[in-house]
């Protein structure tokens, strides 16, 4: 299943079924629902951090620049939406009414 990409208006909060914990660095999850397992690294463990409480896209891409200092960088938006519509895909956020 494709979901559309969000807009900077979407607000996303996580999936009620994940569970994650840090593991050295990395961001692991299960969703206990559907018994599937998933890491996160750098920026995604963080972007996983924004989503502790309901945010908009563009929160969380302020989030991201703001914790690793990348306001230079042009089609940051782009990754992060890509990335963030990923989550969505795997059910990992779900957007909030």
């Amino acid at each position: 299943m494709t979901v559309a990409l969000p807009t900077p208006e979407t607000k996303l909060r996580r999936t009620r079924d994940i569970v994650a914990t840090d593991m050295n660095g990395e961001t692991v999850m299960m969703n206990v629902e559907k018994g599937t397992y998933f890491a996160l690294t750098g920026s995604g463990g963080q972007i996983w951090t924004a989503l502790g409480s309901p945010s908009t896209l563009q929160e969380i891409i302020t989030f991201v620049r703001r914790e690793f200092d990348v306001a230079q960088i042009d089609d940051l938006d782009a990754m992060i939406t890509e990335f963030v519509g990923k989550l969505l895909d795997h059910e990992l956020v779900v957007p909030v009414d």
